[in-house]
């Protein structure tokens, strides 16, 4: 339940930038939309952080999650109301129904 008497949202919010130092509301949005970031400069510079390579597209960054292959031995028994004799037989399946994938530095992914 939230309570009748309390503040609005309004003096939450003002509340909430006088914490930070500012006193006035409009000075602390006027600040925030001030550029942020670096100027770009002349020259040459290292991208290799900001680009995309051949070796980038191939490689996997969400491995599957090991889906083993169980194999099931079925014993001979007896089939159906008529009691039709069925041999032994071995199955396999994946343990799961559909592929998994592992996030990027997960524990456990190959």
């Amino acid at each position: 339940m939230i309570p009748k008497d309390g503040p609005t949202m309004d003096e939450v919010y003002e509340g909430h930038f006088e914490s930070m130092g500012r006193t006035n509301v409009d000075d602390a949005r006027q600040a925030l939309q001030q550029p942020i970031g670096r100027d770009v400069q002349e020259g040459t510079a290292d991208l290799a952080g900001y680009t995309r390579s051949a070796q980038d597209e191939i490689e996997t960054r969400f491995s599957r999650v090991p889906n083993p292959t169980l194999v099931m031995f079925v014993y001979p028994h007896l089939a159906g109301r008529d009691e039709v004799p069925v041999p032994g037989y071995s199955t396999s399946f994946p343990m799961y129904d559909r592929h998994h994938y592992a996030l990027p530095g997960e524990a456990g992914a190959r």
